[in-house]
């Protein structure tokens, strides 16, 4: 038994091939940008939270620190806000100049 291989079968088979395989390819390509791009089925449970179920005494105490922070900020722009001017000049000193030949 002999069996005969013409180079156009190859040809003609290879082409196949290639076109059930672009297609293959093509439908997995499309099946992951699906997964990646498609929105949760379950709502995210921490999205739903409304703002009724903070606690009162956990705002209270958050804009506590708040305005503690703030009054830590108010004293450093204070600080900061002080005209500093050349201090070398308001003790009465000149400035060290040094030239080299």
């Amino acid at each position: 038994m002999t069996f005969r291989i013409d180079g156009a079968e190859v040809g003609e088979a290879i082409g196949i091939a290639m076109t059930v395989g672009g297609i293959v390819a093509l439908l997995v390509v499309a099946l992951l940008v699906y997964l990646v791009v498609r929105p949760p089925r379950r709502p995210r449970v921490e999205a739903r939270r409304e703002p009724e179920a903070i606690d009162g005494e956990e705002m209270l105490a958050v804009i506590e620190r708040m305005e503690r922070r703030l009054e830590v900020l108010e004293r450093a722009v204070t600080a900061e806000a002080r005209p500093q001017g050349n201090q070398l000049l308001e003790a009465g000193e000149a400035p060290e100049t040094r030239r080299t030949k």
